[in-house]
């Protein structure tokens, strides 16, 4: 199946109706935390509520909490061995992320901090409690102490664990204020996704090489600290509680995690991680395509896939100003309905269109996975070029969307696409707790095309490029590798010209430049013409 205007039309207005905007209920975070808590008492569950767990669809809770951005800043150099992207290079970094996110989520757990997310080396957290704007301030420290914990427990493990070989520092950005809880998942697998600008101005603080743990304005004011100015001085100015520039430890009291706390955590979780890592034998196999039929409750360390496929990142891009805009304008609902209807017809375009796989929706960004070719090996020819029509009609759905759903004409989306070598897997302690991954160069690379990319623009990775057709490849600028409003009606009427001739010839070298990268396509074109091809098939 392919994708069809008529059919996206249609999947939109039913998307649009299973939520619609009337129906949505809004309630704040101290409401629902009171109401799970009374049930709880009345039907004597002595477990605490979980309010930011299985948030009904129509449902949206409006929540005062601070958000924590983990980065694993050693990640890339176990992803990386030179230019090596082989069975046995995955098979550490995912054993090195095993035994990372089963620390931390140890941690989560202790501080009683909602883990909202795992992607790759970055860890999303949020405190929530006490609830309250009034207690903003104690919001934040408790994040401090518990970010605090987790940079010491990170150290630790990755000391203990083979001798050092995952000891890895960690990057933590922490921003403060109102954002809007939903649950973007399904059944048993629930995707709680945090909408407004604190979760991702952490995440922009958390972006970058240099190790510590920072802190945005509306955090430092919070502490009663002065503010740092524009994110570029913020993103320099390391907290350090005991002798940094930013140094607040007059103010923090003595409620901040003690050498002796971290030494019992880490006795606790020591033992635990020993034995999570003796479980950790990552077995592979390969999947037969389509990957819509990747089962991930069946997967784990000792049933990984690895296999070459093609990595796709979807971010639609001014979505947070939009959330913003809806939360000072009491529009909650309707963001809420909107976001609904365009992450399933993304998610549908990807899955019933085109066979490929979604790993998770990532805030408002899409990662999707998709491959052709059979048991025993992926044709990357055609893989790539199905991930681009199938980026073309996201791009098409995406235009329909616009047109149908309110509010969102300013919108855009920003596509990403990496072919290469990757595991599938699930990582971390065992059950509810475990975590889908796909990790790998291409799927960095292609998360990195999309965050580099406008909301008219979709990218092909160098990988993609060279491993693409000639008519796949004068889709996208052969400097930048970027192409400009490509959707359905362009791509597909363009590749269904591509001659068997030119589909028989190798792909064009790629010669790297500081710019992008520039083809060598005159001997290949030269071939076409003289065997009597047309140039501009």
């Amino acid at each position: 199946m392919s994708w069809s205007a008529t059919r996206s039309e249609t999947r939109i207005r039913q998307f649009l109706q299973t939520v619609p905007k009337n129906i949505v209920q809004v309630q704040s975070f101290d409401d629902r935390y009171s109401q799970l808590k009374a049930r709880a008492l009345a039907s004597r569950d002595s477990r605490d509520p979980k309010p930011l767990v299985q948030i009904p669809p129509s449902h949206a809770i409006v929540v005062d909490g601070v958000h924590v951005y983990v980065q694993l800043t050693g990640y890339h150099s176990v992803l990386q061995d030179a230019q090596r992207q082989t069975e046995a290079r995955h098979r550490r970094a995912l054993e090195f992320l095993h035994t990372h996110y089963s620390a931390c989520d140890l941690i989560i757990r202790e501080y009683e901090a909602q883990r909202v997310d795992f992607h790759g080396s970055r860890l999303h957290a949020v405190i929530v409690t006490p609830p309250g704007p009034a207690n903003e301030r104690r919001r934040v420290e408790r994040a401090l102490e518990f970010a605090q914990a987790i940079a010491r427990m990170v150290e630790a493990t990755g000391e203990a664990v083979l001798n050092g070989e995952f000891k890895t520092e960690t990057r933590i950005g922490i921003d403060t204020g109102r954002s809007i809880a939903v649950n973007s998942g399904r059944g048993a697998e629930p995707e709680p996704l945090f909408l407004g600008s604190p979760a991702n101005y952490a995440a922009k603080l958390a972006d970058g090489p240099e190790s510590g743990i920072y802190l945005s304005d509306r955090a430092r004011q919070a502490l009663g600290m002065s503010a740092a100015g524009s994110l570029f001085d913020q993103r320099r100015q390391i907290y350090n509680q005991r002798h940094g520039v930013v140094s607040a430890a007059s103010t923090l009291g003595s409620s901040y995690i003690t050498d002796a706390r971290i030494k019992s955590l880490s006795a606790d979780v020591g033992r635990d991680l020993e034995v999570l890592f003796r479980e950790a034998n990552f077995i592979f196999h390969r999947h037969t395509p389509p990957l819509r039929t990747i089962e991930y409750e069946r997967l784990s360390p000792a049933n990984s896939i690895h296999m070459q496929l093609v990595s796709i990142f979807a971010d639609i891009d001014g979505f947070t100003k939009y959330v913003d805009y809806c939360l000072g304008t009491n529009q909650i609902p309707e963001l809420v309905s909107n976001l609904h209807a365009i992450r399933l017809e993304l998610a549908a375009v990807l899955k019933h269109d085109f066979d490929g796989r979604k790993v998770r929706f990532i805030g408002d960004c899409l990662h999707g996975l998709l491959a052709e070719g059979t048991a025993y090996e992926t044709d990357e020819r055609e893989t790539v070029r199905r991930s681009v029509i199938c980026a073309a009609a996201m791009r098409s759905s995406f235009d329909l969307c616009r047109d149908i759903l309110p509010g969102i004409a300013n919108l855009g989306i920003a596509i990403g696409i990496e072919l290469g070598p990757t595991p599938i897997t699930r990582l971390g302690i065992r059950g509810e707790f475990s975590v889908r991954c796909a990790t790998s160069k291409a799927v960095s690379d292609s998360e990195e095309l999309q965050a580099n990319c406008e909301g008219d623009q979709t990218a092909l990775g160098r990988r993609a490029f060279s491993a693409a057709s000639l008519s796949v490849q004068r889709l996208f600028d052969a400097t930048t590798g970027r192409a400009r409003g490509l959707n359905y009606a362009d791509a597909s009427e363009r590749l269904s010209l591509e001659s068997s001739r030119a589909a028989a010839l190798a792909a064009p070298a790629i010669i790297g430049t500081s710019a992008g990268w520039i083809t060598r396509t005159e001997a290949s074109e030269s071939a076409i013409q003289n065997s009597g091809g047309n140039r501009h098939a």
